[in-house]
């Protein structure tokens, strides 16, 4: 449970959405050297992603896999090296999107991370609970609302340039035909169409945002590779 709170958390949320989709494979493989730095597994315009926090991301998604029955060693070994590659990926296409925020000037005012902080305390029953959260991922309190503030910062720049997003009653509709056919397959009553409307409603917003975030980091990405360089062999 803690530990599935805080993955949400370690990732930037819309990076999660991107993962993979938005990677450059043949500007990548150009920008790629060959050795190894050590701790450094990327830089992106002078910033480092380091191999602690790639480890550690591709651990959580490993992770991740296996909540759905898939472990490491069921992976080959072409698998695995795409797994890798998209993690490699999401973190750079992440640093890129805080990095183009920065610049456009999104800031996090403190009231807000203290409130968003607050939110994610109420996921523990107690002080202690939540403390134990934080030494069970290896985070101090100070590393946690440092990776806030960043996830903040992209969400805030990503609204403003997304901006707002409709559905309108024919998509929902057809969402909903949608549903409707997939439940009278499986041989069970669907939900009459005012009462999940909220809920499609919801899911055709989140796709389109989807779909305009992936295009924006897409855009970013190609407008950024010669400021990518790969140290991961």
């Amino acid at each position: 449970m803690m530990k599935r709170i805080f993955s949400g958390i370690l990732l930037l949320s819309i990076a999660v959405l991107v993962l993979g989709a938005c990677s450059n494979n043949d500007s990548t493989k150009q920008n790629a050297e060959k050795e190894t730095t050590g701790d450094v597994v990327a830089t992106v315009d002078g910033k480092d992603i380091s191999k602690k926090d790639y480890d550690k991301e591709l651990e959580s998604m490993k992770a991740t896999y296996e909540q759905q029955g898939m472990t490491a060693d069921q992976m080959d070994s072409k698998m695995l090296a795409d797994l890798e590659q998209s993690v490699l990926d999401q973190m750079i296409n992440a640093e890129l999107l805080l990095q183009a925020a920065e610049k456009d000037g999104v800031s996090v005012e403190q009231k807000e991370l203290d409130a968003e902080l607050e939110k994610i305390k109420t996921n523990f029953a107690d002080e202690k609970q939540y403390e134990d959260a934080l030494k069970q991922n290896e985070l101090t309190e100070k590393e946690l609302m440092a990776q806030l503030k960043k996830q903040m910062t992209v969400i805030q720049y990503l609204d403003s340039k997304i901006g707002k997003v409709e559905a309108s009653d024919e998509e929902i509709q057809a969402m909903y035909d949608q549903y409707k056919q997939q439940v009278e397959g499986q041989k069970q009553t669907p939900e009459e169409l005012d009462k999940i409307k909220p809920e499609l409603e919801q899911q055709i917003l989140a796709q389109k945002k989807d779909e305009q975030t992936t295009k924006l980091v897409e855009q970013i990405r190609k407008d950024n590779e010669d400021k990518v360089k790969i140290h991961k062999a």
